[in-house]
């Protein structure tokens, strides 16, 4: 597999674990068990799903004690921006801590 396929399919497995993420904060504000926590509920898990999926299919690539630290950290990041967007805050130690998990990356991949 070319290593622009093996790039976006750890993208894509990184995304959808962050859509599910937030899908499933979006059915933590309805009460459980309603048709709105239902539909985000499911669709949470369906992402979770395809994300574990493609993740089956990054394992054949790539060392595990390599890409489980470094996907971990990214959908860190990415959540972390995520709610930002969404209107949460990030305080200073919480920013130190995303810069080092980036620097974190860039040690165990390079």
């Amino acid at each position: 597999m070319a290593s622009f396929s093996l790039s976006l399919l750890v993208l894509m497995g990184v995304m959808m674990t962050a859509v599910a993420q937030v899908l499933l904060k979006k059915a933590s504000g309805f009460e459980v068990r309603t048709s709105p926590w239902i539909l985000f509920f499911c669709l949470s898990g369906g992402a979770y799903a395809l994300s574990f999926i493609l993740y089956s299919q990054i394992l054949k690539y790539f060392a595990l004690n390599k890409i489980y630290p470094a996907m971990t950290v990214a959908q860190i990041l990415v959540i972390t921006l995520v709610g930002l967007v969404m209107g949460e805050a990030v305080g200073g130690r919480h920013a130190l801590g995303l810069v080092f998990g980036a620097v974190a990356i860039y040690l165990i991949l390079a």
